[in-house]
Parts: structure tokens; C-alpha cells; sequence
């Protein structure tokens, strides 16, 4: 595992039954996902879709969670989020934020948002 990737691991094993505000940022579209963490994975082998959109790395993050869009927000499908790796070109990784760069976008991953997660389960 590369050690900028070894250091974002470390972080978010330390973020277990934390909310995580999680911001993707692809050319002009930017997404939100409020999710709390119940555990995360490495994956070395996600399928890629019919489209050959995926990649054979990817940091899925697991647990219950909300998309947000301009005015609404809507359950986080299968309570996973993936963020694939295969293009990663960079990390930074702070006590509070591990920002993760690729070459189709940019995730900035947050910890302090609200404590409980709308719509999901206490």
C-alpha cells in the first residue's frame, strides 16, 4: 500500500461510528453525502461498470447516510460510498480531514458535521 494511502487507512480507522461529511468535486459537479461510519475498506478488485466506469482499486466507506442536492436529500444507496483509487494522485490528511485527489476530481472527507445523520437510525 502506498504510504500516502497508508496514512488516509489509519485515519479513518480511527473514525468508526463517526458522522463523516463527505464533499465530491468532478469538473462542475459537486455532491454531498452525510454518512456515519461503520467501517471501510480497501477493495483491489471492484467490478468496473457495463460503461468500463470503476476502478479495480477503490476505498469503499460503509454505513448508513444521505445524499444532499440542492433543497433535498435521499437515502445514500446500499449505505456505502465509493471513492476510486485507481487515478489517485494525491493525500492529505489533517486530525479533522483527509482531502483525497484524483485525476476526475477532488473528495474532501470531514469530521464535526452534525452528530447524527438524518434520516438514519440512532
Amino acid at each position: 500500500m502506498n504510504p500516502s494511502l497508508q496514512d488516509v487507512t489509519n485515519w479513518f480507522n480511527g473514525k468508526s461510528n463517526h458522522t463523516l461529511m463527505i464533499e465530491k468535486e468532478e469538473e462542475r459537479d459537486r455532491d454531498r453525502v452525510q454518512l456515519r461510519l461503520e467501517r471501510f475498506d480497501v477493495s483491489e478488485h471492484h467490478n468496473q461498470s457495463i460503461d468500463g466506469y470503476g476502478d479495480s482499486r477503490c476505498l469503499l466507506l460503509h454505513g448508513p447516510g444521505v445524499v444532499i442536492t440542492a433543497g433535498h436529500e435521499a437515502p445514500l444507496p446500499g449505505d456505502s460510498f465509493v471513492i476510486g483509487l485507481d487515478d489517485l494522485t494525491g493525500t492529505e490528511v489533517r486530525e479533522d480531514q483527509v482531502v483525497l485527489l484524483t485525476e476526475r476530481g477532488k473528495y474532501s472527507i470531514t469530521t464535526g458535521a452534525s452528530p447524527d445523520v438524518p434520516g438514519t437510525p440512532q
